[in-house]
Parts: C-alpha cells; structure tokens; sequence
C-alpha cells in the first residue's frame, strides 16, 4: 500500500538530502537510472511509473520506509528520486529540478521516441554527479530542516490540540441534550405524578362526600320513624 503525499515545490532551497536511487523516464519508459544494477527499487520505481499521469505535478509514495519522489511535465518527462522516507522533502524536490532543467537544457524534446536506457550513458554520470553534491552536508539545509521540522511538530500538536477541544465540546453538547431530555421527562413524570395524586385526592373526597351524605339521610329518616 503506498501513502500518498504532496509538497510545494516552492519550498525548495539549498538544503540536501541523501538520495540513494533516481531515475529519468519518459512515461513509464526508463530512459537514464542510478544505480542501473537491478533490485527491488527499480521495481518498485517502475509500478509508480505506471501511475503517474502525463501533466506537470510533483508527488511523491512511500513504501516500505523509502520515499519515492518525482516531478512531472506535460512531455511526458518524469525524475524520480528515492530516498529515505525521513530525508529532507526540500533536498529531495531541489535534485529533482536540477537534473529536469539539466535534461531539458541538453536534450529537449529528443528523447520522446527512445527506448528504454538510451541515455544511461549520457546521463547516469549526471544523476551520480547530483546524488552525491546533495549528499554533502549544508549547514543552512540542516537549519532550515530542522526549522521546518519544529514548525509540523508545532502545527501537529495545535492540530491534535483542536481536535481534543472539539471532542470535549461534542461531549458537552451531548451531555447538554441529555440533560434537556432528562428535564423534560422529569416535568412529564412529576405532572403525571401530580395528577395521580390529585385523582386519589378527589376519590377520597368524593367518598366522604358520599359517606356524609348517607349518615345524614339514614339519620333523618331514623328521627321520622
């Protein structure tokens, strides 16, 4: 399963990143990879490539610990970058565009009709060349990494702060309801209650009523007799 992810690439400045594989394809046709020696990279490489629709976009997939990042135009041009999946996104996308605007500088539009590895030759050298100057450390990279970094972990926490307020104000809003139905069934009851009472109330007086009445009566015709 791989999890989609998207960077500006905007951000992009001289900070580095390791990258341990990259790629020069047009569609899913290789044209130019180091390292070229066969292994699971490629593989995987070669599934996202058939993924990647022909318009100018930047993303990139994360499988199995390792970031896979490409930058796309509407030739049909793609660079792919593999690198960890912890590496820096800014690095990464700046070796991206370096070795686009490399390609496209020397070759144009010429590698539309190759085939498969037909500029290894001419451009395997220039993607090592790249890998390893973006491997060097930068000091001003690593401090705006590390910027970055503490910025998400800050937004994170505001953003799983906001959501434990809003739980927090869903469960006072269901308690409010439930506090309102209770209300309600508890005036419900307490009038049921009360006219329960009141028809005991009437029943008993009806009945002394009715009692008084009857002595009464039984006593006027005792005194006529």
């Amino acid at each position: 399963i791989f999890l989609f992810l998207f960077v500006p690439l905007s951000l992009s400045t001289m900070s580095q990143a390791q990258v341990d594989y990259a790629l020069i394809a047009n569609g899913e046709v290789v044209l130019a990879e180091y390292p070229f020696d066969y292994s699971p990279f490629n593989v995987v490489a070669a599934r996202i490539l058939g993924k990647i629709p022909p318009r100018t976009h930047k993303q990139a997939f994360v499988y199995e610990g390792k970031r896979y990042s490409y930058i796309a135009d509407e030739s049909g041009l793609i660079v792919m970058a593999m690198t960890k999946e912890d590496e820096s996104f800014l690095g990464t996308y700046n070796f991206l565009l370096e070795i686009q605007q490399a390609f496209n500088g020397s070759y144009n539009s010429s590698f539309r009709n190759a085939g498969p590895g037909a500029f290894n030759d001419r451009c395997s050298g220039l993607l090592r060349s790249r890998m390893e100057t973006f491997a060097k450390p930068s000091g001003a990279g690593e401090r705006l990494d590390k910027f970055i970094e503490s910025q998400k972990d800050i937004l994170l926490a505001v953003a799983d702060r906001t959501e434990r307020l809003e739980m927090v104000d869903s469960k006072y809003e269901d308690l409010d309801i439930a506090s309102k139905k209770f209300g309600i069934e508890a005036r419900k009851i307490r009038t049921k209650l009360w006219w329960k009472n009141t028809k005991n109330w009437l029943y008993l007086l009806c009945a002394l009523i009715f009692a008084i009445t009857l002595i009464v009566t039984v006593f006027f015709i005792i005194r006529k007799v």
